[in-house]
């Protein structure tokens, strides 16, 4: 039989540009994962500063928090547990008194604390564009983590934010580059549709939410792991459906249990991955930079 791994799914609602705060709550949550024998701890976007780009003090906020990527490193050698810490958003310098904001996703591994991943998140919500950059046209890359299917191949895992959800070029990328599970940080509230959506439908966002994430589960044959300050993160599988779903409005953590015989037998019913990896398979348009 395939592994089952646990996943800590973090939903922590941080407070406004207060980091070390925020980093205490976080560091708390992940020390009670480890406990629990968790192999991954995933927070959500932006759980070191929030989201508040017209606070006087969120880009200082942000400079801040760039210190902190060295501390779950030390927490992953410590603990023995992978570390996804949400998205760090993060100033760059870039000469002639220029700047610009990328707001990134890291995987560190257990017992190394090496950062074996990084992403900039490509698909900016419209209110972001004002300050964030976008990765632009860099494709979408999986990469190995320290999970381990039967036979002894590593878990290939990929990393989305927020809005990429939206998209699913993102998640094809991902797959057609090996990925297994893809996790994605985010910061999605019920209220950000907006008026004129709220009032043709005040479930809006949450149906969204709740829909988005399980079809690109089954469209994918893969792990959707969606950990969000907003409330329904959770872990959806193919075959099986919502693994786990947190609700709205709560800061709390879930276990979730990630078993890779589902993935097995997703992808033996409708072999996705296969047509994928096909001659002449009808989308002949290049994908996270690989002719597929």
């Amino acid at each position: 039989m395939a592994p089952v791994y646990k996943i800590a799914i973090i939903q922590m609602a941080p407070k406004i540009v207060a980091v070390a705060e925020n980093y205490g709550t976080a560091e708390a949550y992940i020390r009670k994962a480890a406990a629990e024998g968790a192999e991954i701890a995933v927070l959500p976007e932006y759980h070191l500063t929030s989201w508040d780009p017209e606070h006087p003090d969120f880009i200082a906020a942000t400079e801040e928090s760039m210190s902190y990527l060295p501390r779950y490193q030390d927490l992953a050698r410590e603990l023995g547990i992978s570390i996804v810490p949400g998205t760090i958003c993060e100033v760059h310098r870039l000469g002639n008194d220029e700047s610009e904001v990328r707001n990134m996703a890291y995987f560190i591994a257990a017992g190394t604390g090496e950062v074996t991943a990084s992403y900039q998140k490509k698909n900016l919500w419209h209110p972001e564009r004002k300050l964030l950059t976008s990765s632009g046209h860099s494709p979408h890359t999986a990469f190995d983590t320290p999970l381990k299917h039967a036979d002894g191949r590593p878990v290939r895992a990929g990393m989305l934010v927020c809005w990429d959800l939206a998209f699913p070029e993102a998640f094809r990328c991902l797959v057609a580059d090996g990925a297994d599970i893809i996790i994605i940080p985010s910061w999605w509230y019920a209220s950000d549709a907006g008026g004129d959506a709220l009032a043709l439908n005040p479930d809006s966002e949450k149906i969204f939410l709740e829909s988005v994430t399980l079809a690109r589960a089954y469209e994918n044959t893969a792990a959707i792991i969606f950990c969000n300050a907003g409330g329904l993160s959770g872990l959806c599988m193919p075959v099986v459906g919502a693994v786990k779903r947190l609700p709205l409005g709560e800061e709390r953590m879930e276990i979730a249990e990630l078993d890779l015989e589902v993935l097995r037998v997703a992808e033996d019913t409708y072999r996705v991955r296969e047509d994928m990896a096909r001659s002449g398979w009808h989308y002949e348009y290049r994908m996270g930079g690989r002719e597929t």
